[in-house]
């Protein structure tokens, strides 16, 4: 609550605490559920009008890569990618090999057998054999990869909300779907950077008056 000119943070055990700023780190629905009255009001519309964008998953750890060469593809006329991550990380034994491969999905629903067998076959076709050196394999059908897609509608980049929240003195918000530069990690941080430098101006107007 910020209708006092101050943010106010109800703890789940229901105590409260005052604060001079508060940032929320979450995905915009979750910021949405923090945050009441007109604040509240705007940041479930944010949350309302963003555009997730997510993808089907498929990771592989496997004895040996039968191709050592073919570490990274991706697609054109197919929304797919594959890395071979262990090839610049140690995420695999001496020898052995983990692999992501993943599909962006479009708006909707999704059928995830098909889905699973789409990233299976592109397996078969830059690591075939793979089947053979397989020791463990995880399926995710719908992850989220990004919190928001900039969308022309919205007016791109510098559509997106934030991070100062309106009606909400002193409360700021920052994640990917926040600010207008940049994407995924890199909006992240970009936000967490605007969040600190308005808190720090905040403080310095607060110490001078």
């Amino acid at each position: 609550d910020a209708s006092g000119g101050r943010p106010r943070v109800r703890l789940a055990t229901g105590d409260v605490l005052d604060a001079d700023a508060v940032v929320i780190a979450t995905p915009p629905d979750g910021a949405a559920a923090l945050l009441d009255g007109a604040a509240g009001a705007t940041v479930r519309r944010w949350a309302a009008e963003s555009v997730p964008v997510e993808a089907a998953c498929l990771d592989v750890g496997l004895r040996s890569l039968p191709r050592p060469r073919s570490t990274f593809a991706l697609g054109i006329d197919r929304p797919l990618y594959l890395s071979v991550h262990s090839a610049v990380a140690r995420l695999a034994p001496q020898g052995g090999a983990m692999i992501h491969v993943l599909k962006y999905q479009a708006t909707g629903s999704h059928d995830a057998k098909a889905d699973e067998r789409e990233l299976e076959g592109l397996l078969d076709l830059i690591q075939p054999g793979w089947r053979a050196q397989l020791v463990e394999r995880r399926f995710l059908p719908r992850m989220v990869a990004a919190s928001a897609l900039p969308t022309a509608a919205q007016g791109g980049l510098a559509g997106r909300p934030g991070p100062q929240v309106p009606g909400a003195d002193g409360v700021y918000v920052a994640g990917d779907w926040v600010g207008d530069e940049a994407l995924l990690a890199d909006a992240s941080l970009a936000s967490a950077r605007r969040v600190a430098r308005l808190i720090a101006a905040r403080v310095r107007q607060a110490a001078a008056a």
